[in-house]
């Protein structure tokens, strides 16, 4: 399965979608400021033409263009030349002094209607690129002579004639301008790109350094050590329930950790012991071949030393086999029934159960739980003493086992007494208990989905378990 990278898939995503909503936002600014300067361009020549259009005055006498050089140099060939030439009639009736220094002099005629404007690209007299804007119109009338030029009409049967005026400036400095913004733009776009990814990478390195602190801090850990908790140097609120998750685990597992390594060493001790007494009858009978009695005895010896360790060795794997498996429940008995027949050599049982109890489970599980009940609890109560076992079947199987104790037990005792190969003689001077009966139930208990708990009153040690009933198949 292909692995993927925290780190890399946040700097890549953050990058992307940060620096595209800028670029965006960057594109749509240089959008606007292109439209901007082409907007401030057109209403400067737009009112330039308007500007030489007001400067056209029409009388009873004919027309005049009131035009001063000294305020507008630009069109007497100072500064940044720019262009005007009028029409009146299709003839030329004014130009600019512009035109007269270059060896084209005048403009092609346009055909407009009035009031109407075009504007084309062309190329200037002086070879720059450039815009011409063609414009008809009225001349003006001063307001003192309307009267009088009203009536020059009607007595001369005629009516004003339009002119036609064309305006021409360079667009060198507009398309310079627009490719300067165009080019920033794009420096722009990859400076951003550049920036955005520098700082997303310093920015997503620092929030992750908490969790590769936090990676170090695991790698760290040994369960054999009693202080293996993982610790924050600098907390941080999202990793603080992975922190306490994890600690959790450790130390859970540092328990089971601790209890496979108490295992062992009691394994080993307990096979220690019949091992020693196998090699020292098979010395001892080396050392005298001849003593008949010894000879006699040899055998039996080892028959039984040898039956302990098969017991202690099936019983290991009994534990071992069940610990994380399920026991399927597909068998339907009588309680009543198994119990008898498991008590029929143990007088001292006083079973309290209704007959005909019938309960779904596995029943090779129940009668290994209520063998091993009923040996401890006969090993580890007086001779003479009642062992009571109660049991109640309704949407569960409820079985109470209760005897007297032979030693005092405490509270603490209760802890352990689930353990594998835990015993309250801590000398293990018994040949006949290793501590696996109670562990091998717990362990059923569990792999048919059950619970079962411990508690002693007045030294009566008493054993309650809790085994689904489950509904006839």
């Amino acid at each position: 399965m292909k692995t993927t990278s925290i780190h890399r898939k946040l700097v890549r995503s953050l990058s992307i979608s940060i620096t595209l909503v800028t670029i965006a936002i960057l594109l749509l600014t240089d959008i606007a400021v292109d439209n901007w300067v082409h907007y401030e361009f057109n209403r400067a020549t737009d009112n330039k033409i308007n500007l030489l259009t007001t400067l056209v005055d029409e009388d009873s006498e004919g027309v005049e263009f009131d035009f001063a050089g000294e305020f507008m140099p630009e069109f007497e060939g100072a500064g940044d030349l720019e262009y005007y030439q009028l029409w009146r009639n299709k003839k030329i009736f004014e130009r600019s002094e512009t035109l007269g220094l270059f060896s084209t002099t005048s403009f092609n005629y346009e055909e407009l209607k009035i009031g109407k404007k075009i504007s084309k690209d062309i190329i200037l007299p002086d070879g720059r690129d450039g815009q011409i804007i063609y414009y008809k119109f009225l001349p003006q009338i001063d307001s003192d002579d309307r009267v009088d030029f009203q009536a020059y009409l009607e007595k001369t049967t005629s009516k004003q004639e339009p002119m036609l005026i064309a305006y021409a400036v360079s667009t060198e400095k507009l398309n310079f301008l627009m490719w300067l913004i165009d080019i920033s733009f794009l420096i722009a776009a990859f400076a951003v790109a550049f920036i955005v990814r520098t700082l997303v990478k310093t920015t997503v390195n620092a929030g992750l350094q908490p969790l590769e602190e936090f990676s170090r801090n695991i790698k760290k850990i040994r369960l054999a050590e009693k202080t293996a908790d993982v610790e924050l140097t600098h907390k941080v609120e999202e990793l603080v329930p992975i922190q306490n998750s994890i600690n959790t685990f450790i130390t859970e597992n540092r328990k089971l950790y601790l209890k496979e390594k108490r295992l062992t060493s009691d394994i080993a001790h307990e096979l220690k012991t019949p091992i020693a007494e196998l090699i020292n009858l098979a010395e001892v009978t080396l050392r005298f071949p001849n003593d008949k009695e010894l000879t006699a005895t040899f055998t039996p010896n080892v028959l039984e030393i040898s039956q302990r360790l098969e017991k202690i060795v099936a019983n290991i794997l009994l534990f071992h086999r069940y610990s994380n498996d399920n026991f399927e429940q597909n068998d339907v008995f009588d309680v009543l029934q198994v119990l008898n027949r498991l008590v029929v050599h143990c007088p001292r049982v006083k079973l309290v159960c209704e007959p005909e109890t019938l309960v779904t489970s596995n029943l090779f599980a129940f009668e290994t739980i209520m063998q091993n009940l009923l040996k401890n609890a006969h090993t580890h109560s007086p001779v003479g003493s009642n062992i009571k076992v109660e049991c109640v079947a309704e949407n569960s199987l409820c079985i109470s086992v209760t005897n007297l104790c032979s030693e005092i037990l405490s509270k603490d005792d209760l802890n352990f007494i689930f353990e594998p190969l835990w015993q309250k003689d801590n000398s293990r001077t018994s040949t006949h208990n290793f501590g696996l009966g109670l562990s091998i139930v717990s362990t059923f208990i569990n792999a048919l989905g059950g619970r079962i708990d411990v508690d002693v009153e007045n030294n009566h040690i008493i054993f309650k378990i809790e085994l689904p009933n489950l509904p006839s198949q």
